[in-house]
Parts: structure tokens; sequence; C-alpha cells
């Protein structure tokens, strides 16, 4: 196998993933997710993002990472980038424990956003041929982080508008 051949099969197999999520001082916040792929020489790009209510930055992180692996249809090398070091280290040191452990932390306390958590791990066990979380500063295309964060903004300030506002915004 030429290197050439071998490299344009391994890329077929990498997704990297940009996560952002936000929320404002009254809990409306907003996630973003960004995919990457490339696929016969070709560069695939799709972004994702939704808002909440009642939510949290990390609770909106997790959101995007969840949604981002849903959007994977074949087993990956998944390079995941994230601006918030609790989802690095969740994801990258400590899923797999709280899994043995019911997702409960190692002092039996409940772990917070647990059902994210949960799905989480599920799709990364099912979709993923192995995965690697990376802290922002690490990631290899700064104008991903700062795109991603951007729309996560913008999702959280449709969370604030009421319906009346987004119905008035679309006429």
């Amino acid at each position: 196998m030429s290197g050439t051949k071998g490299k344009k099969e391994f890329d077929c197999l990498r997704i990297e993933m940009w996560v952002s999520g936000t929320a404002n001082t009254n809990k409306d916040g907003g996630y973003c997710v960004m995919l990457h792929s490339a696929m016969g020489g070709q560069h695939y790009k799709k972004t994702l993002g939704g808002y909440g209510k009642d939510t949290t930055v990390t609770r909106m992180t997790l959101k995007a990472v969840l949604e981002g692996l849903k959007e994977i249809k074949k087993k990956a090398f998944v390079h995941i980038y994230t601006g918030i070091p609790q989802v690095s280290a969740g994801l990258n040191k400590l899923i797999h424990q709280w899994a043995k452990n019911d997702f409960k932390k190692a002092n039996g306390d409940q772990l917070k956003h647990e059902d994210l958590w949960r799905q989480i791990h599920a799709l990364l066990e099912s979709k993923t041929i192995s995965y690697k979380v990376h802290y922002m500063a690490d990631s290899p295309a700064p104008e991903n982080n700062i795109e991603a964060i951007h729309i996560s903004s913008e999702y959280a300030m449709k969370a604030k508008q009421t319906i009346y506002e987004t119905a008035m915004a679309v006429s």
C-alpha cells in the first residue's frame, strides 16, 4: 500500500469536532458543534447548534459533544476540541470510571449532567474507534474555536427571546 493511499484511507476514518457551549446570567444557553472530515481528498464540514433554558456552559458543551457524536455514521477516530476543562477531563480521564460506578462520583455523589454523560458514553462506545479530547489551546485550527464560540453565543441569544420576539423577527 502506498503512503498516499494509506493517508487517504486514514483520513476517511478521522473526524474532528469543535464544540462550544455558552450560557448567560439568566441561564439561557446555546451550543455549537462543527464537524470536519475528509473523504476521497474532499473536505466536508457540518455545523449544528441549538439552545436551552435554565442551563450551564458545561451542560451546553456536553450537548454539543452529544449532538456531534450522533452525526457520526461509521466508526471513526474522533478528535474533539473544547474550551471547557471539565469536559476535557471528564471525557479523557473519568468517563469510563464513572460508567463502572453507575455514573456516580468516587464518593458516591450524583454526577452533574448524568443524563448527558451516559448518552455520550454510549455513543463513544458505539461510534468511535478511538477518541481524544483536546483543550482548545492545542487546536490545530484556532479559527474553528472562534467560529464555534460565536455560533453558540448566537444560539444563546435565541434562547433569550420569547416566542413573540422570534415571530416578529421572522416577519
